[in-house]
């Protein structure tokens, strides 16, 4: 479904992009020579080009969500685009005055298909949503029925319930828990709960993922709030250098490494052994770094072995 989805983002993108860019870089080409235009009354090139402006952001929108499959901008790239095709097909059906009954029968079929795929993408998308909630729900962890909340029952049945028992909010004292910034809610979602086994507490805005006794926060990046002036939250970006990472503490790596890697985990190298612990790396789909280990002569007072490739670690 994803990529009939991402198909029909992208021909429709691709569609807008050869009308906007035509209004915008020519526009005198495009009011003489497009089929219809040209039967309208005084040219205008203020008005042309502002209109292929408006249309080429519109096209962006459809390109981004071809791209990040995220069912909220899907929803709101298609969502525009509906309000634009409808409103665009009910001018012309409504003015054919000076057109032939070929020019008319052309013009409305071909914006009526616009506005029918537009339809169809959305209801295709959420299907892609409702199957994705349905395999978080049946990858996490199976667990005894949590006390339900009265935002529980207020929910759209399309978004598995949160698991309100299991939020990181402490009676009292402090939790420890870790925010990144991803790029996609859904594949992130994905990779911790299914890939690494968590179990998804609250499914969005933020998504929080609880892994065993601690919890990983994801959401967007962003411009500066109010409570945090200046400062924007911007994707990672991955490279040869990384300055903090998640550290897992397991009891038996060997397990953990070939259990994840079976479930699609991408490890840099085996587990090796360091004397005090054993330990491998892994990176999430955003490339966040994820050091996974386990204490073996550390527990005895033995200290890591140092390796002539990461003398300093």
């Amino acid at each position: 479904m994803k990529k009939w989805l991402r198909g029909g983002l992208i021909t429709l993108a691709a569609l807008q992009t050869i009308a906007s860019g035509w209004q915008y870089l020519f526009p005198r080409s495009f009011y003489d020579d497009f089929p219809t235009v040209r039967l309208d009354p005084a040219y205008n090139e203020h008005l042309v080009s502002d209109v292929g402006g408006l249309g080429l952001a519109l096209t962006a929108m459809l390109y981004v969500a071809a791209v990040v499959l995220d069912s909220k901008v899907v929803l709101s790239a298609l969502l525009a685009y509906l309000i634009y095709a409808a409103t665009h097909f009910a001018y012309h059906v409504t003015h054919f005055d000076h057109f032939s009954l070929t020019e008319a029968l052309g013009v409305g079929t071909g914006l009526g298909i616009e506005v029918v795929l537009a339809l169809l993408l959305l209801y295709l998308g959420r299907l892609v949503h409702w199957a994705e909630s349905a395999a978080v729900r049946s990858a996490a962890p199976k667990r005894g029925p949590a006390p339900q909340h009265p935002l529980e029952r207020s929910r759209s049945m399309t978004e598995p319930a949160s698991d309100f028992a299991d939020l990181p909010a402490p009676a009292e004292g402090i939790l420890v828990t870790l925010f990144i910034t991803v790029r996609d809610v859904a594949r992130s979602r994905d990779f911790y709960s299914r890939v690494l086994g968590g179990t998804v507490v609250l499914y969005q805005n933020p998504c929080i993922v609880r892994l065993s006794n601690s919890w990983v926060i994801m959401n967007p990046g962003g411009p500066p709030t109010p409570d945090k002036p200046g400062i924007s939250v911007v994707d990672y970006q991955p490279g040869e250098t990384t300055s903090i990472f998640l550290n897992l503490r397991v009891a038996d790596i060997h397990a953990c490494y070939e259990q994840w890697k079976a479930n699609g985990a991408q490890f840099l190298t085996p587990p090796i052994d360091r004397a005090s612990e054993i330990r491998c790396y892994l990176r999430d789909p955003d490339g966040y770094l994820i050091e996974i280990g386990q204490s073996t002569g550390l527990l005895h007072g033995t200290h890591a072995a140092t390796l002539s490739q990461d003398a300093t670690s």
